[in-house]
């Protein structure tokens, strides 16, 4: 049985086959009839959908998993300059809803929130703002040398969204296909469970 499963789905497989046994008894016995191997045929279908939902639930959220990763502070404490103390204590809202990492700076004995986003999904709109900002300064900037180095940072800036959006956003359609499916898979099992349960009392009278 894969490990993927939830409680629910585990329990409907452990119904599924303590009933597959106990029909295949009866038909043996020829005390119930072959509409049973129907059923059967339906439970071995059910369990192979399960194990092939829950290993896509696995690789779905493995992967947004690992998107949220990609995303590192690199947090020093405002009044010592340095990272080596810090030690993450929470995360932090601010009023544009993006979330950021909370600190607290052991040698300087503060807490502070990091001033960028800790997840790629607030970290675009985070970024757009910045080049946004960036963009006005450029247009204002008297120093040419400066305009320039300002330029391809932007540029540079703008590539890696340009590359991080496609990712975040396949990422989300996937995850909203994979909640859609949930629901359904949550239902029918539900159903699924009742039906086999019936079932059993019917074999058992």
């Amino acid at each position: 049985m894969s490990e993927n499963l939830k409680p629910e789905e585990r329990e409907l497989i452990k119904l599924v086959g303590f009933f597959k046994k106990r029909a295949e008894r009866l038909m043996e016995e020829k005390k119930v009839d072959e509409d049973y191997k129907q059923l059967i045929e339906t439970c071995d279908k059910l369990v192979a959908q399960l194990e092939m939902h829950a290993r896509n639930r696995d690789i779905v959220l493995g992967e947004r998993e690992q998107l949220k990763s990609l995303v590192k502070d690199n947090a020093t404490c405002p009044k010592c300059s340095s990272n080596a103390n810090l030690k993450l204590i929470g995360t932090d809202v601010n009023d544009k809803g993006w979330k950021s990492n909370k600190y607290k700076c052991r040698k300087c004995n503060i807490e502070f929130v990091w001033n960028a986003p800790n997840n790629p999904w607030d970290m675009i709109p985070y970024v757009e703002n910045f080049l946004s900002n960036l963009e006005t300064k450029l247009s204002e900037e008297p120093d040419e040398a400066l305009k320039q180095h300002t330029a391809d940072v932007l540029s540079l800036m703008k590539a890696n969204l340009d590359k991080l959006k496609p990712v975040v956003e396949a990422s989300d359609l996937d995850f909203a296909e994979l909640e859609e499916r949930e629901r359904e898979m949550s239902e029918m099992v539900h159903k699924f469970k009742k039906h086999l349960l019936i079932e059993k009392i019917r074999m058992e009278d």
